[in-house]
């Protein structure tokens, strides 16, 4: 199966999912605006994980080689990476992990997002032929970057496209601890980013690295 590419995969959140499927065994590309820090990258990808299937470059060559594209860059870098690249994600299937956060007086709140309701509906009007899912929004970057920390909780995934989703499902039942819940559409992507900004506001009250579960589910 194809590589896949973690666009600003040098990044807390970008890393920490590469090196958690590189560990499942999946094939990884560590993307970044200069191959240097993608391949430097790489390499602790390689000592914790020894046996890794990994390799760094520049973010567009990784979007080139990659048929599965994560995208983990802040926000804020989000619109330039679209303009320079977005047609390069045609037909692939997208992964879209950024929370388009601001934080203001010590509290977290989502900022808002020119002409769409969420960062997933947004990469998918802005690529139609894209298969955006969003997914792994709520995970704690510092627990995922630990391979030693366990993990427990559930992995939201949505997005229009059945199979794109089910592929996401499948990554996420590859990381030990994590469920994945379907939540069908892409427009739930902007409920899926308002529990982040919660969750990050419940750390840093009480301290701690919290995630969501889902009750009621078969």
């Amino acid at each position: 199966m194809s590589p896949i590419a973690f666009v600003g995969g040098t990044g807390s959140e970008g890393l920490g999912l590469a090196l958690r499927l590189v560990a499942a065994g999946e094939t990884v590309i560590v993307g970044s605006r200069t191959a240097d820090r993608a391949v430097e990258a790489a390499e602790t990808i390689r000592t914790a994980v020894p046996e890794a299937r990994v390799s760094g470059m520049d973010n567009r060559e990784a979007v080139a080689r990659a048929d599965r594209v994560a995208l983990t860059f802040p926000f804020g870098a989000l619109q330039a990476f679209l303009d320079a690249a977005g047609t390069l994600l045609a037909g692939k299937l997208v992964i879209d992990v950024i929370v388009p956060l601001a934080l203001r007086a010590g509290f977290f709140a989502l900022a808002p997002i020119p002409g769409a309701a969420s960062v997933g509906e947004l990469i998918q009007q802005s690529v139609p032929q894209a298969r955006v899912v969003s997914a792994f929004k709520n995970l704690s970057a510092e627990k995922l970057r630990d391979l030693a920390a366990p993990l427990a909780g559930d992995v939201i995934v949505c997005g229009n496209d059945d199979g794109a989703r089910a592929e996401v499902a499948r990554l996420v039942g590859l990381i030990p601890g994590l469920r994945p819940v379907d939540a069908g559409g892409i427009a739930n992507a902007r409920y899926l980013e308002a529990i982040t900004a919660l969750l990050l506001n419940l750390n840093r009250r009480h301290r701690a690295l919290t995630s969501i579960a889902i009750q009621g589910l078969d």
